[in-house]
C-alpha cells in the first residue's frame, strides 16, 4: 500500500507541479470529456462516436457530437451530431407515483457504426426523460449525420408524438458483422442475437455468452481475427474497471472457451497511472494485422471521463498479451505528424482566475484472474489531484487544462510570447465544447494597447475554435463571453 501512495504521490506531483513540461505523450487522444468510444475508419478519415460527459452524473448528458482527425492525433468536430432530439431540454413527466419529474433524453455509449453500400448505420443507447432504455439504429448517408431512426421518426416518450422501436431494450449495444454478412448485436450482462438484414428485428434466440468472471458487465464487443472470434467484456467500474474476455474458434455465438493465461487483458496500472480502463472498443488498421483498444479512463471521476488507445498484440495461439494502459498512446501515422515552430512554446500563461485543485480519489479492486485463486487480497485506495493552471493550455496534453473560477464573470486567459511575433491560426479547444461558445481574441505589442482581432459572437459549437491571420503580436488574450470558461489547448497554424 505504501508503495502504491508513493507511485500515486509522484503522479500528483507532476501533474500539479508550478512549471508545466512540454507533453509528448498522445494519450488522452482528444481534448474532452468523452468516454464508451467506438473508432472506424472510412476512406481517410477516423470517426470517434462516443458519449459526451459533463459532469452532471447520469441524470444529464452532454449533447453527442462526432469527433474526425486523418492522423489520429489532430481531432476536430463541427456541430451536433443530430438526431431529432433536444438533448439540453428538460421535459415533464410523471413517474409511477404520480409525482412530477423532469428529466432529459442522454445519448449514450454509441455502437460502432457499419456501412452497408451508402448508408451508416449507428446504435445509440438512447434514455429517456423517465429513464426507459434501448439501443436504436438510426441511420444517415454521411457518417457524421444528421441522422434518422430506421423506423420511426424518434424516441417514445409522453411529451412526444413520435415512436421508433429500440433494436434491444437494454444499453451497450454493439454490432457485429461476420464474414458471412450476418449481423449480430452484443449488449449489457453477456447477452447477444443475430439480427435481420434490414436492422429492424431480432431473428434468433437471445444468448447468454459464458464467461469465467461472473459480475455485472457492460461495454461488451466481438471481433474476429485470423478465424478466432473475441468476446470482449468489462468487470467491475469506476477506478476499477477491467476487461476481459473469451474465444471461439466456431461462430460469434458458440463454442467459447476460456483463453490459456491472463483472462483480463487490461485492468488500472499503479505504475502509468492510468485507473479504470472500462468500456472500450477493438480498432482495426484496415487491410493490416494491427489492432488498437481505444477505452475510457476514469479522469476525475463520474463523469469526467476521458478516451486513450493503446496497442493491443496477440501471442502465437491467439491469446492477447495484456495490454498496458499508459500516457504515451499510440502512433499510428507518425509520417503525418509534421513539426512546426510554436510560437506559444515558452510563453507565460496568465489568466483572469484559476478554479481551485481538485482531488481525486479512487478505489482499485484485486486482479479478478488473481482474486480467483488468491487469498487475503484487499482493495487500494488511489488518489491524484486536478489542477487547472493557465499553462497547462500549452502543455502538449489532451488530459490538462485551464479552467477559470465559475463567479468570474469576465473569464480571460493571456500569452506573453517573450518578443512580437508573427501569428497565423489559432485553434481553442475549449472545456465541455459540445455546449458550444462565443468569445472574441486581442492582441498586443506592449500589453497595454490591444486591438480585437478575432470575434465569435454567437455560440458554436465545435472544436477546435479558429481565429485566423492573426499577424505580428507579442500578446494575445482569449476572452470568454458565453460557454464554459476554460480551454484545454491552444494550437498554431503557420
Amino acid at each position: 500500500m505504501k508503495q502504491l501512495l508513493a507511485i500515486s504521490l509522484c503522479f500528483v506531483a507532476w501533474n500539479a507541479g508550478a512549471q508545466v513540461k512540454k507533453n509528448i505523450n498522445l494519450n488522452p487522444i482528444i481534448p474532452d470529456n468523452i468516454a464508451d468510444p467506438s473508432l472506424v475508419m472510412f476512406r481517410d478519415t477516423f470517426y470517434m462516436y462516443a458519449t459526451t460527459d459533463v459532469d452532471h452524473g447520469l441524470a444529464k448528458g452532454g449533447p453527442p457530437v462526432v469527433w474526425k482527425s486523418v492522423d489520429f492525433k489532430n481531432w476536430s468536430f463541427e456541430g451536433v451530431l443530430e438526431m431529432g432530439m433536444d438533448w439540453s431540454k428538460g421535459y415533464a413527466y410523471t413517474n409511477e407515483k404520480g409525482e412530477q419529474r423532469t428529466g432529459y433524453f442522454r445519448y449514450w455509449a454509441p455502437g460502432k457504426p457499419i456501412r452497408r453500400k451508402d448508408r451508416f448505420y449507428l446504435f445509440p443507447t438512447i434514455v429517456t426523460p423517465d429513464d426507459k432504455v434501448g439501443t436504436y439504429v438510426v441511420e444517415s448517408d454521411n457518417p457524421a449525420g444528421p441522422f434518422r431512426f430506421i423506423n420511426g421518426d424518434g424516441v417514445h416518450f409522453p411529451a412526444k408524438d413520435t415512436d421508433a422501436k429500440p433494436i434491444v431494450n437494454d444499453i451497450d449495444g454493439e454490432p457485429f458483422v461476420d464474414v458471412d454478412g450476418r449481423t449480430y448485436i452484443f449488449w449489457r450482462q453477456r447477452q447477444a442475437v443475430e439480427v435481420s438484414d434490414d436492422l429492424q428485428r431480432q431473428v434468433s434466440k437471445v444468448i447468454t455468452v459464458p464467461t469465467l468472471h461472473g459480475a455485472y458487465s457492460e461495454g461488451p464487443g466481438m471481433f474476429r481475427r485470423k478465424d478466432i472470434y473475441y468476446y470482449f467484456y468489462t468487470q467491475s467500474g469506476d477506478a476499477s474497471y477491467a476487461n476481459a474476455y473469451m474465444m471461439s474458434r466456431k461462430t460469434s455465438l458458440d463454442g467459447f472457451e476460456v483463453p490459456s493465461g491472463k483472462n483480463i487483458f487490461i485492468r488500472s496500472d499503479t505504475a502509468t497511472g492510468v485507473w479504470g480502463p472500462g468500456h472500450g472498443n477493438v480498432f482495426q488498421l484496415p487491410g493490416k494485422d494491427e489492432f488498437v483498444f481505444v477505452y475510457l479512463e476514469y479522469g476525475e471521476g463520474g463523469t469526467t471521463r476521458q478516451v486513450f488507445a493503446n496497442r493491443m498484440v496477440f501471442n502465437a495461439d491467439g491469446t492477447i498479451q495484456p495490454v498496458i494502459p499508459d500516457f504515451k498512446g499510440v502512433d499510428i501515422f507518425p509520417s503525418k505528424r509534421k513539426a512546426t515552430a510554436n510560437p506559444f512554446s515558452g510563453a507565460v500563461v496568465t489568466a483572469s482566475s484559476i478554479r481551485k485543485d481538485r482531488i481525486v480519489k479512487g478505489t482499485i479492486a484485486p486482479d479478478p484472474d488473481l482474486a480467483r485463486t488468491t487469498k487475503g487480497l484487499s482493495t487500494l485506495k488511489v488518489e491524484r489531484t486536478a489542477t487547472y493552471l493557465p499553462a497547462h493550455t500549452v502543455d502538449g496534453s489532451n488530459g490538462t487544462r485551464w479552467r477559470a473560477e465559475t463567479n468570474d464573470i469576465k473569464p480571460w486567459i493571456q500569452y506573453d510570447l517573450g518578443k512580437v511575433k508573427r501569428i497565423g491560426t489559432i485553434e481553442m479547444f475549449f472545456v465541455f465544447p459540445a455546449y458550444g461558445h462565443a468569445w472574441y481574441l486581442e492582441k498586443s505589442n506592449d500589453g497595454k494597447i490591444w486591438t480585437r482581432c478575432a470575434t465569435q459572437e454567437t455560440v458554436a459549437v465545435r472544436s477546435p475554435h479558429l481565429a485566423k491571420n492573426i499577424g505580428k503580436a507579442r500578446f494575445i488574450r482569449i476572452c470568454v463571453t458565453e460557454g464554459e470558461p476554460g480551454i484545454w489547448e491552444i494550437k498554431h497554424k503557420p
